[in-house]
Formats: C-alpha cells, structure tokens, sequence
C-alpha cells in the first residue's frame, strides 16, 4: 500500500468512510456509534472492531444500519488496512498503553486524523515522541483526550483566553459540581498508567513533571512546584479547595495546548485544577475530607483485591442522562485583573457527554468547517486541533460555555 506523502492529507485521497469507530462494541463506543447515525446521517460511518458477531448484535440491537469492520489492534496490517479506509477514526478500545501503539502508527502513516479518550499521560509522551513530525508530514492530526478529560478543562482554559484576550499569570479550574460513575475503563486506565511508570526508565519523574506532555519538556519555564493533589485556600475562587482526581492529567494537556499555541495564555502561567469545599473552618474540614477520600480511592483502584468491588471496563450506568457538572476557570492576568469562563453540562461526564464531545471532534475533523486552527497535523489536543468551531459545536449540543 502507497503511504501518503508529506504534502498529503485524507482530503486528498478518496476515503471509504468518513468516520469508523473501533471498539464500538464498548459502552461509550456504542453510544459514540448511536449519537453519529443519529445526529450526523449526512456522513458516510462505520462500526470497527475485533469479534464480527458482536459488532452484528450491536447493529441488530441498534437498528443502526451501519458497515462492519473487523480488526484487532494488535495486528498492524489490520489497523493499517482500517486507516486507509478512514478518514476519522474513533478509538475507544483501552487501555492505550496496551491497545492503542499500532492503531496511532497506521493513522500516522495512512494520513488518517484520530481522536480517542485516552487520559494516559505517558502513552501521549510516547506518541509525541515518536510521531509528531510524521504526523505533520502525512497530514495526520491525532487528537488525544477528546473526552470528560479533558475537554471541559482544555476547551474551558480556550474559551477563557478567546473571551479575555490577555496573557494569564495564574488560572484556577474548579470543580464546582460533579456528579457521574467511575467507569471501569477509567480504572484499568489509571491501573496501566501506573504498570508503565514502573517499566519506564525515569516513567515516574516524567508523569510527575507538571511538563510530561509540553513539546520538549525540559525546556519548560521553571515555575516551582505546581501540586496536583493538595489542599489549600485558592485566592482566585476565594474558597478552600481540595484535590481533583484527574487534575494530574488534564493539567497536562491545558499546558501542551498553551506551548502548542505559542504560550497565547501566557508564558509563566501557573495552571492547577481542584474540588471547590467552601469557605471558612467547614470548608476547610471538607477540603480534607476531599483529600482523605481521594487518596482511599486511589489506593483501592490499584489494590487487585478490590478489582470485584469496582466497576468493570464496559460497564456503564443505567440512567445516562443523570448527573453533570460545572467547572469555572478563573484567570488572573498579569496585570491583576480576574477573568472567569464557566463550562456546564447535563447527563453522566464519561459516558453521555463523552460521547457526544468524541463524535463532535470527529465530525470537525472530517468535514473541516471554517475556522479550524491552521495546523497541517501532529500530536495535538482538542484545543489546538479543533479550536473555536469546535467550542460553539459543543455549546448547541448541550455544554454551555459562559
């Protein structure tokens, strides 16, 4: 098969499909196959994934009359056939660091665009490492993280920027209601994060670095130390605050997007994420109460003794449209003022809003609207590949930025 060249991108070679969606047999990629045969009937999708008769008994259980594709992850001529014929492709088959090398490797080098839900810091450091310059010669624009982590947090920090329009020295995300299960795919996400700092050489001290997934991370403006899990009184939300369990991941990715854009939010911009807990000795009380909580669940995600109490991957909850969130940036700039961008939604954070953020992402990338940031491809995040376009998509669907 003929690779693409560097001048080459899917819209120059005729694709089968406009979107395929590999793992669509799993919880959120059978509702990521749902929402885009329903929401998007104007593009030309397919269901992908390695057991043929499930992928039948979803499309039969569905009456979703979409194509079937069947590849496994770890043959690289499958997925590199799977790419050719995409011109998106949708992976929601996780844990990344096991699944996901040869599927980023055939997009790369089919020139496919790719979004996922991966919140696998050092899988992304690998990607950025290995395949970002290739990337941007094949025209291919893999965008991680396009859900609950860490789209609220990325697209609420751009959103934050594109109103103010000013260099930030300090920004706030809080979390200020939350309210959705730990899906079992997360858990086994957190379990390989962990395996694999272990395998890596220095694996620890790089998902540590507040810069593990900045374009060259050693070159990062020293900053001190910016903790991920601690308890404190935050002067911009001006309430205590308590740790943010995903907070070390999606810091990660809001400051990949700043270096990616050029430090647009500001190059000594100190950026934490954390629980809002209220003011005064109840507040503070709550923050530890926070912590206390965050730190036992931890320690059951990854004691294997507890693994029949926790949710399994494929798991999911039975009433989709409860729950939500609300997070608020809050920016100081660098000349004193406070600048404030709230992100809401209703419905279950990692499997209804999943689902629509992933196919939205998807559906940019494969039509390519007006106004998408000029990038020709890389390892990029939500914000820098899909920019504004993709922020108002996002708000006629649900999630309210204000």
């Amino acid at each position: 098969m003929t690779q693409p060249s560097s001048q080459e991108s899917p819209a120059d070679n005729i694709r089968d499909f406009d979107i395929v969606v590999f793992g669509a047999t799993s919880f959120v990629g059978k509702l990521t196959a749902q929402y885009l045969a329903e929401n998007h009937p104007e593009l030309s999708i397919a269901v992908a994934g390695r057991n043929e008769s499930k992928l039948q008994e979803l499309v039969s259980a569905t009456d979703i009359a979409l194509p079937i594709l069947v590849a496994d992850a770890s043959n690289i001529d499958e997925m590199r056939e799977l790419a050719s014929r995409s011109t998106v492709l949708i992976s929601t088959v996780g844990p990344y660091t096991y699944y996901g090398d040869k599927v980023v490797e055939a997009c790369v080098e089919n020139g496919t665009h790719y979004v996922d839900l991966c919140g696998e810091a050092l899988f992304i450091r690998r990607n950025i490492d290995t395949w970002h310059e290739r990337a941007q010669q094949t025209g291919a624009k893999i965008v991680h993280s396009c859900g609950f982590d860490s789209v609220p947090s990325d697209m609420g920090m751009f959103h934050l920027h594109d109103t103010a329009q000013t260099a930030f020295s300090e920004v706030t995300m809080a979390v200020e209601h939350l309210a959705g299960g730990l899906s079992g795919g997360t858990i086994d996400s957190m379990r390989a994060v962990s395996a694999d700092a272990k395998k890596m050489e220095k694996g620890g001290a790089i998902l540590h670095s507040p810069y593990t997934l900045s374009p060259d991370h050693k070159n990062e403006p020293d900053l001190g130390e910016q903790k991920d899990m601690d308890v404190s009184f935050d002067p911009l939300a001006r309430q205590w605050t308590g740790p943010f369990f995903m907070a070390m991941f999606n810091t990660r990715i809001v400051r990949r997007s700043n270096t990616l854009s050029e430090y647009a939010y500001g190059d000594k911009l100190r950026y934490r994420e954390a629980i809002t807990a209220g003011t005064g000795l109840s507040g503070r009380m709550k923050a530890n109460a926070l912590f206390a909580v965050t730190a036992v669940g931890f320690a059951a995600v990854m004691n294997k003794r507890m693994a029949r109490f926790l949710p399994k991957p494929g798991d999911g909850p039975k009433k989709l449209d409860e729950g939500g969130f609300s997070i608020t940036h809050y920016g100081l700039t660098e000349s004193g003022a406070l600048h404030t961008a709230t992100v809401t939604a209703q419905g279950d954070p990692g499997y209804r809003v999943t689902s629509m953020m992933l196919s939205e992402a998807a559906v940019f990338l494969a039509t390519k609207p007006a106004g998408l940031p000029d990038v020709s491809g890389g390892i990029l995040t939500p914000a820098t590949a899909l920019g504004a376009p993709y922020r108002d998509a996002l708000h006629a669907h649900g999630m309210k930025f204000s």
